[in-house]
């Protein structure tokens, strides 16, 4: 295994495939093993998809003014009925037992109906397809999946143009929570707006700092990605312009003035620029931002109270980790502690490794990932209310991470004092630790919607009252597998092992030293 996964390491696009590959089958996995509607106001975004593929991009006004009436098979517009166990995480699944299937097209309304079709384009042809609710619902979903791995891997794939150091490893674990997964495998904007940020980022670093011997590709999914990220959501426009910024102020010297007079670069620029312009222009048509709905503190709390609420009491929102469903489902204990833990070593370890502008960029996406929730919810708190969620800053803490590793991953870590051995032993541990807290936790979500939360495990086991297509085990073990054989690929090509740690030959004089102190001769 070890030899065949160096090999296809020196293999670029084979690596590449491969990581695209588990990545796609651990977001399938997510998709197949949660209920439908499971996913935050996934009904509301399933009609808005279904609307724009068949040509309904912007439905008509009601008498609420973020609800849009659409045009959509009867069948998926009964998925507003779907999410039964919604907000109560004791009630089980199987409250879902009948999926209308009638095709034929009836009026349906969304609370997403005036969000940028971008996504809803890529995800909802595959109902022009099925006539079958459930089977195109799983399909939206599975697109959803393969476009967002797809851009991940770009992102991933940038990262290591930096070389295969563990701290980059980590920070690539560390980004990819299981909330990532979560998001890539739903009907929800929320996974492709972290994918293409992602892809956005990566690149933009391995194009200010890395090596432009081959720099067309990474123009071109930077122009892709950036153009993507801006239709997003609503606040997307914003996170490419501060990603933007932090890849310029992580620059090498003289690398701007360079990229600058290059043609190709300003095309890109120039594709960017537009992409953020026709989001804004569907902003300012729709008022999309002016029109969220209203929740509690509307009329209630000032923006002073709302910008201090959020800064000091959500900025470590659990939702960068997991809380999924429709808030009604925390991830597992492991799964709060693993990833709070990488994503801390990973940040102590970059502040404590990099210097001078490489700091500068790393402090502005630290500071831009803070403030950013607070800023907002204080803008919008009198009129809308407390709307903010963790998953919409989720794409700034895999921006920080993303950061952090890149930057960190040029220097020597570990500054050859760490035997070979104990390396191995480091990534024996992480790769473990990842791939189970990765499977326990979709086991733990599947729990709640099979008994749950109020049902004890053996319950679970012996007689659930919900599960997915071919159980209850098969998703968690794919979700498992897919994650270590990922950290696995990641790691097979060791080019920080030579210059980061003792060889055998040192190892073995250590040995020889430690059995000689047990034995009394030292």
């Amino acid at each position: 295994m070890k030899r065949t996964l160096k090999a296809i390491a020196e293999r670029s696009a084979i690596r590449f495939a491969l990581i695209w590959l588990l990545l796609f089958i651990a977001g399938a996995s997510w998709a197949i093993a949660t209920p439908l509607g499971g996913s935050p106001d996934e009904p509301a975004h399933i009609i808005k998809a279904a609307a724009v593929a068949r040509g309904d991009v912007l439905g008509e006004a009601t008498d609420q003014p973020a609800v849009r009436a659409v045009t959509v098979p009867k069948g998926l517009a009964s998925s507003a009925r779907w999410p039964c166990y919604a907000f109560d995480g004791t009630k089980e699944a199987n409250c879902l037992s009948y999926v209308n299937d009638d095709w034929y097209d009836v009026s349906a309304k969304t609370t997403a109906g005036l969000y940028n079709p971008t996504f809803y384009a890529i995800v909802g042809w595959p109902s022009l397809l099925l006539d079958d609710a459930s089977a195109a619902v799983m399909a939206m979903r599975l697109m959803n999946a393969l476009v967002t791995s797809l851009f991940l891997a770009f992102a991933i794939v940038a990262m290591l143009k930096f070389g295969s150091s563990r701290i980059l490893v980590a920070a690539i674990a560390a980004a990819i929570t299981p909330m990532v997964l979560f998001l890539n495998s739903a009907v929800n904007p929320n996974g492709l707006e972290i994918a293409t940020g992602a892809a956005l980022l990566a690149s933009l670093l391995h194009l200010v700092r890395g090596d432009l011997a081959a720099k067309w590709p990474w123009l071109l999914i930077t122009a892709v990605s950036g153009v993507i990220l801006a239709q997003c959501r609503g606040l997307s426009p914003l996170w490419l312009g501060l990603f933007g910024l932090a890849a310029i102020i992580a620059a090498r010297p003289g690398r701007l003035a360079h990229l600058l007079r290059l043609p190709s670069v300003w095309l890109t620029v120039a594709a960017l620029v537009g992409g953020v312009l026709a989001a804004g222009a569907w902003i300012l048509r729709t008022n999309t931002l002016g029109s969220m709905g209203v929740f509690p503190g509307a009329d209630e709390v000032t923006p002073d109270e709302a910008f201090i609420e959020m800064l000091f009491a959500r900025t470590l929102d659990p939702g960068y980790i997991g809380v999924f469903g429709w808030l009604d489902t925390p991830a597992a204990p492991i799964a709060y502690v693993t990833w709070s833990f990488l994503a801390l070593a990973v940040l102590i370890a970059a502040i404590g490794i990099i210097r001078g502008r490489a700091l500068a960029a790393l402090a502005f996406a630290l500071v831009s990932f803070i403030l950013v929730p607070p800023i907002v919810q204080a803008a919008s708190v009198e009129t809308s209310g407390y709307i903010w969620q963790g998953r919409y800053a989720l794409v700034g803490y895999v921006g920080v991470l993303i950061v952090a590793g890149v930057l960190a991953s040029e220097s020597n870590v570990f500054g050859g004092v760490v035997p070979r051995r104990a390396l191995r032993r480091i990534d024996v541990t992480l790769l473990s630790l990842v791939a189970f807290a990765q499977a326990f936790t979709l086991l733990h979500a599947t729990k709640r919607y099979a008994v749950g939360t109020d049902v004890d495990w053996l319950s679970y086991f012996e007689e659930p009252q919900w599960s997915p297509p071919l159980g209850v085990y098969v998703w968690p073990l794919l979700v498992g597998a897919s994650a270590a054989l990922l950290f696995m690929t990641l790691r097979a090509r060791r080019d920080d092992d030579a210059a980061s740690a003792p060889d055998d030959a040192a190892d073995a004089v250590s040995d020889h030293a430690d059995r000689e102190v047990v034995s009394g001769k030292v």
